[in-house]
């Protein structure tokens, strides 16, 4: 009868990687939707062409995004579009509870893989002390997921307590800016405190050619979208498995109900081109659709309306970082706009979790938000040079213990089915309290390597907005609670329902979250009793 898998992004293709492992037949459903062939076209031709080349009409198109220079945190856009974000479908109503930026779901093809900031950690001991798995339990499957995605990042002292699980790394440029980073703090490595941590960033990006994408050329522009493919994502691999038809990969279904029925599975589906129902069936499930879309499927199948349910996050805010040596930033000399140093810090009058920093170059969708005058002249440029030489972004990341929370509640709508998700934020004064103490406590230790933390300028995202939250269903060694799930991520006492993505994380890391994801995947997928 084989299994299913519901979702591509990177829960469901690692639990396929684990499934096929096992020898056993994977059907993906997958809504699927992909970037509009307009930019598709576009992207597909400048894959070889370098930068200076690029049409200006079209890579405007492809770079546009309208959120840049607003009040709140930008949004990244998938090579100018946001169809990466689910506002709203016929087939999966949301009713925002909320203005502005809010961390809605996605039915893209590869999930949010195609605009992830490619940050990848492990997460250490002291953060995940309320999951049923200890860090040594999960240690085979985080080296299992290094095995198979580019990683590249090494260096300082990161690794004390953040190991890489992979022994030769790939070398990325990290910038003028970040370079200089590095270098002062090596000088000052005897002054920093033994619980700042600090490295060339950890990312999934190929510096070598294979499976059909490119190396990363560093040009510049990873906040638009890689148009080699380098920054890691689901899709090269779900399109290498649909390939050698090792998974039977379906588009255009969406998932509404799963229930068990005896021996198999039953899923109430929906053609989302023809609105037509179709039943399936299946040996086992593997829900993979991401936390909000997950939600709403359990929500849905137990007809558990109108009882909120609360998503953990891990609460993101920026801090400018002000540098006492410049540096040539990757406006003037192109390189990776992603993270290019990782700082990881405690602050001791907080908690014994990792604070989360992403040193960020300046780049231009950070100058152009900034709202500087004449910041589009070239003029502008040259006469903001001398301070954008001095100036990083730190974005930064904590424990949900730390943070705020994401609100979902189901509500029956007979007149207009199908159902509604309602969708509000619940901001935390408490967080923004624990972000400013950080802020704090990173300006004290700034000073020591050249780095003054603008605490005072902080700005916060919304909730859940970063797209790093979860434990609507959390793994329980003791299942209690109705929304509890077992160690295989099965809620309601279910046998051959398993969930797979962020949901199931009791609790997350302020460290990076699609890392212990996938590993957590992959470990169910190959444990998984069917």
């Amino acid at each position: 009868m084989g299994v299913a898998v519901i979702g591509s992004g990177p829960s469901g293709v690692f639990a396929a990687q684990a499934l096929l492992a096992r020898g056993l037949a994977v059907t993906m459903l997958d809504v699927g939707e992909t970037l509009d062939p307009r930019r598709s076209a576009i992207v597909s031709k400048f894959r070889d062409l370098p930068p200076e080349e690029w049409p200006e009409d079209e890579h405007e198109l492809i770079r546009h995004n309208p959120t840049v220079g607003r009040d709140a945190l930008p949004k990244k856009m998938h090579f100018g579009s946001d169809y990466i974000y689910a506002r709203d479908r016929p087939f999966a109503r949301i009713a925002l509870g909320v203005e502005g930026r809010a961390p809605l779901p996605t039915f893209a093809k590869g999930g949010f893989s195609n605009i992830w900031g490619a940050a990848v950690l492990p997460p250490d001991a002291c953060d995940m002390a309320d999951w049923p798995l200890s860090r040594a339990e999960m240690e085979p499957y985080f080296r299992k997921v290094a095995e198979l995605i580019p990683l590249c990042g090494d260096g300082g002292t990161l690794s004390a307590s953040f190991p890489a699980y992979k022994e030769a790394l790939g070398e990325l440029d990290p910038g003028p800016q970040g370079a200089a980073l590095l270098q002062d703090l090596d000088a000052a490595s005897g002054l920093i405190a033994a619980d700042t941590l600090y490295g060339r960033a950890r990312l999934a990006i190929h510096t070598t050619a294979e499976g059909g994408v490119l190396p990363c050329s560093g040009c510049g522009h990873c906040f638009t979208g890689c148009v080699r493919n380098s920054i890691f994502s689901t899709l090269p691999m779900l399109d290498d498995m649909v390939r050698r038809k090792r998974v039977d990969y379906r588009d255009g279904i969406f998932v509404d109900r799963v229930a068990e029925d005896g021996e198999a599975v039953s899923l109430e589906t929906v053609d989302v081109r023809s609105g037509e129902r179709l039943r399936l069936s299946f040996a086992a499930v593997f829900v993979a659709a991401g936390p909000i879309n997950s939600t709403r499927l359990l929500l849905r199948s137990k007809g558990l309306y109108d009882r909120p349910v609360l998503l953990k996050e891990s609460q993101k805010f920026v801090i400018p970082m002000l540098r006492a040596r410049g540096a040539p930033t990757a406006m003037e000399r192109p390189s990776v706009t992603l993270a290019s140093v990782f700082l990881e810090t405690k602050a001791k009058t907080l908690s014994d979790h990792w604070i989360h920093i992403q040193a960020i170059p300046m780049n231009r969708m950070i100058f152009e938000g900034a709202g500087l005058p004449m910041a589009t002249r070239p003029i502008g440029r040259r006469l903001w040079s001398p301070l954008l030489r001095r100036t990083m972004s730190a974005w930064c990341g904590m424990h949900s213990d730390h943070s705020s929370h994401v609100e979902l509640c189901l509500r029956r709508t007979p007149s207009a089915p199908p159902d509604t998700l309602e969708l509000n934020l619940g901001f935390s004064a408490t967080a923004r309290t624990a972000a400013r103490i950080v802020g704090r406590d990173l300006y004290r230790k700034g000073l020591k390597f050249g780095t003054l933390f603008c605490h005072w300028m902080i700005r916060f995202a919304n909730p859940g907005s970063g797209t790093h939250c979860g434990a609507s269903v959390p793994m329980r060694r003791q299942p209690a609670d109705l929304l509890d799930s077992d160690v295989y991520g099965r809620p309601f006492g279910w046998s051959r329902i398993f969930v797979v993505d962020s949901s199931v994380l009791p609790s997350i890391p302020g460290t990076t979250l699609a890392f212990p994801v996938m590993a957590n995947a992959y470990r169910i997928g190959t444990l998984a009793p069917i």
